[in-house]
């Protein structure tokens, strides 16, 4: 057979059926109208997705101080390292303040204290401030706390749920953005986007390499383009630099076991989540990813706890804490 009739056989053959179900998992017709509990289905100019929404009581912890919290850091006026940076305090310089009128530093102190005072975070953040430090500039109502479940790891999968977590009067609200086949994905990448663009601020775990980076490829891949220049918190850096010498790793549910004394009762692992959702789609048995939307719950109230413990300033293992 010639190559000219090889792709002729391509071109005229019919698309293959539907692959059908493993034996003992028989599938049962797809449910478009299928509303999990707290959930509802909205329409959107990008087609339909499920929103599920909840509430949690209390709040997370957030770090005070303001500006002289960011100013303490001596670094930050360049030039300035470790080294030199001891030797300031110990001739009575605790502030970048008390450097603007140094011989040697002052117009570079006075030029951090014009980025302070303009509260430029991002001039600041240039200069070497920590991401705790500048949380200083913004307030608990700024940030919103960001998870996903993907299809796989990088981003020419699909993704199908997007879970936020922010303040709301004295309590946390739960957003859940679901996409119930892979059609819906575009939908739910509009509709999570609208609510993450109110926020200032990102906090996630591992979310700098993974979830910020996978909604952007995915915004490309619909032809979206979104971006996101919140100051982004990342507690993933920040448990490595407090515990990676002290816990077995840094997962977010070995911090939640060892650090706030909960464990995960019958939690799917995160390995399995991609086959879990494509078994969903396939079987379109509503019980099959109920498991996976409660993880993605977890997830995010576990971040919101542990947020004052992972980062600067919380306390380590053994010391007291508080969790609201």
């Amino acid at each position: 057979m010639s190559l000219f009739q090889r792709l002729d056989e391509i071109k005229n053959r019919t698309a293959a059926p539907e692959r059908p179900a493993p034996a003992g998992e028989p599938a049962a017709p797809f449910r478009e109208t299928w509303v999990p509990p707290g959930g509802r289905e909205e329409n959107s100019p990008f087609g339909k997705y499920i929103l599920l929404e909840d509430s949690e009581p209390g709040g997370f912890p957030f770090p005070g101080g303001g500006r002289e919290a960011v100013l303490a850091d001596l670094k930050l006026v360049r030039g300035v390292g470790p080294v030199n940076e001891a030797r300031l305090r110990k001739l009575g310089f605790s502030s970048v303040c008390d450097l603007t009128d140094h011989p040697r530093w002052g117009d570079c102190a006075r030029r951090v204290m014009e980025l302070a005072d303009g509260c430029d975070v991002r001039g600041l953040r240039g200069l070497g401030a920590g991401d705790w430090d500048l949380l200083s500039y913004f307030g608990p109502e700024d940030v919103v706390f960001l998870d996903i479940e993907t299809t796989g790891l990088w981003a020419s999968q699909p993704l199908f749920l997007i879970g936020l977590l922010f303040k709301s009067g004295d309590g946390m609200a739960v957003r859940q953005f679901f996409a119930r086949h892979y059609r819906e994905e575009k939908a739910v990448l509009a509709a999570a986007n609208e609510v993450i663009q109110r926020f200032k601020v990102i906090v996630s775990y591992n979310g700098k390499r993974f979830d910020i980076q996978y909604i952007y490829g995915r915004s490309v891949a619909h032809r979206l383009f979104y971006s996101y220049p919140h100051h982004h918190v990342d507690l993933l850096y920040h448990a490595r630099r407090k515990f990676g010498g002290v816990l077995p790793d840094c997962r977010l549910a070995t911090l939640e076991e060892r650090l706030l004394n909960f464990r995960r009762e019958g939690d799917i692992p995160g390995h399995l989540i991609p086959q879990t959702y494509h078994r969903y789609v396939r079987q379109r048995d509503p019980e099959i990813i109920r498991p996976v939307i409660e993880h993605n719950r977890l997830d995010l109230l576990a971040m919101a706890r542990l947020f004052g413990i992972a980062g600067h300033g919380g306390p380590g293992i053994g010391e007291k804490r508080s969790v609201k």
